[in-house]
């Protein structure tokens, strides 16, 4: 049975890593999947892809910019998309610098990808996921890609646990402003252990550049270590998160944290 008949859906950052897996999976389960990158040239190479198991349309656009959000908007309205029921503000990014020699311009950049792009998909997607949750039987739904550094210290990158506790917090609340405006609209967020991608090398990386005489191998099987079930992620585990997330199976969920990280943050 497909989760998500006659759904659609919006996913940032869905040209690589989780945000493809996930616009795979909900494509598979009969959403119209509707993906956002600032890379052109990955958007649409993944677009073939996702559309041998659905429907997908591809849409360039960075979302830190608030004007790519505006023309994002004209073309959902254009495209008549004027009910969206789900959003996952799964566009991020990670430093994994020496927080003394990260830069403003560093620190810039991550907070406007990793929290403004998230308040921006919230603030202009709501009125659409609002109609389509007064249209339909279930409340629509927002996935906010936190992670386990938004529940727990990182050792290797305080300001992306900056960013990624700020999600942890901002969602709770907006399940708050939701309930309490009787908005038929339901918003958990999933927190990844680490995960075998693209960001998952960077970790690798920064742990070789934080610790020298580290070998590539150590850095690798140092994140097997510190998960007690003895091995990292795949994207493919949390899409199947979100998708929990997304459909009616998790219809009492609002203001939730999904924990998917191996046991990690059991210790």
């Amino acid at each position: 049975m497909k989760k998500l008949n006659n759904k659609i859906a919006i996913i940032t950052g869905g040209a690589k890593g989780i945000g493809l897996e996930v616009s795979r999976l909900f494509a598979q389960n009969g959403a119209l999947v509707i993906y956002t990158d600032k890379n052109k040239k990955k958007g649409e190479k993944s677009l073939k892809e996702i559309n041998k198991y659905g429907n997908a349309i591809f849409f360039q656009m960075d979302v830190s910019k608030e004007l790519d959000w505006k023309s994002f908007l004209k073309f959902l309205k254009v495209q008549k998309f004027n009910k969206i029921n789900i959003l996952v503000n799964n566009a991020g990014i990670y430093l994994g610098k020496d927080i003394l020699k990260v830069t403003s311009k560093d620190f810039t950049e991550l907070i406007s990808i990793n929290l403004l792009g998230t308040f921006f998909g919230i603030k202009f997607i709501t009125p659409h996921l609002k109609r389509a949750g007064e249209f339909s039987n279930s409340m629509s739904s927002i996935i906010n890609l936190s992670s386990i550094a938004g529940l727990v210290g990182s050792r290797l990158d305080p300001l992306y646990s900056m960013s990624k506790g700020g999600i942890t917090t901002f969602t709770k609340s907006m399940a708050i402003y939701y309930g309490n405006r009787k908005y038929p609209i339901r918003i958990n967020q999933i927190h990844p252990g680490i995960i075998e991608t693209d960001m998952g090398k960077q970790v690798e990386d920064s742990r070789i550049i934080q610790n020298p005489n580290m070998s590539k191998k150590q850095s690798y099987n140092e994140g097997i270590n510190q998960t007690p079930i003895g091995r990292l992620g795949s994207p493919n585990e949390i899409a199947k998160g979100i998708l929990y997330l997304a459909s009616n199976d998790s219809s009492f969920m609002t203001g939730s944290s999904l924990v998917v990280d191996g046991g990690l943050t059991a210790q």
